[in-house]
């Protein structure tokens, strides 16, 4: 299996990173390959709502958003990560996600149902579940089938326990087998 990840902290070293490490472990013990594409890398423009992308060609903005998605699309397995910034996801995260918007006029674009996992990371111990909806939402309205989230917490000032590690090892080695998890649009609880 072909994995992409693309992390979305500018951390290199933190939280994420090491989970995505752990991740690559389990991914390569079961035959596969994981390329780790930081954001930091890339120049992504937030969506300007040109509504250009509904010709079906794709966004026509002139960054890196397309070379990533090709990237995505040429992979098996697709995850994707984001921290928490006051109570939602940062907002260069959520930049990335607008764009999705963008190859979902083109069957030929689309990701059509390609299993990905989503990794929250934050402070808190808990957060809003809007937020882990809402982030499903976005990877959904891009075609993709989240089969796995991790919705990981309460990291102020602490450090991972070995068999933490390991627990993302062994999702690793298990990402495909996952249930897809089902998304719903609650219309009449989120309109006035």
């Amino acid at each position: 299996m072909k994995v992409l990840t693309f992390i979305t902290s500018s951390n290199r070293r933190g939280y994420t990173k090491q989970v995505v490490d752990r991740l690559t472990i389990g991914i390569k013990d079961n035959g596969g390959t994981n390329e780790v594409l930081f954001m930091d890398d890339y120049k992504i423009d937030y969506c300007t709502g040109c509504r250009a992308c509904e010709n079906g060609k794709g966004c026509i903005l002139e960054d890196d958003f397309n070379e990533i998605i090709q990237k995505i699309r040429e992979a098996d397995y697709f995850i994707f990560t984001a921290p928490i910034f006051w109570n939602d996801i940062a907002g260069h995260s959520k930049m990335f996600l607008d764009r999705l918007n963008s190859i979902g006029y083109n069957p030929d674009l689309t990701m059509d149902g390609k299993l990905c996992c989503m990794i929250i990371t934050h402070y808190s111990k808990n957060i809003n579940s809007f937020v882990i909806e809402n982030t499903h939402r976005c990877l959904a309205s891009g075609s993709f089938a989240v089969n796995k989230i991790l919705d990981i917490g309460n990291l102020m000032d602490r450090k991972f326990e070995e068999y933490e590690l390991e627990d993302y090892e062994d999702i690793g080695y298990e990402l495909e087998e996952y249930e897809v998890i089902p998304h719903k649009l609650d219309l009449e609880s989120a309109t006035l």
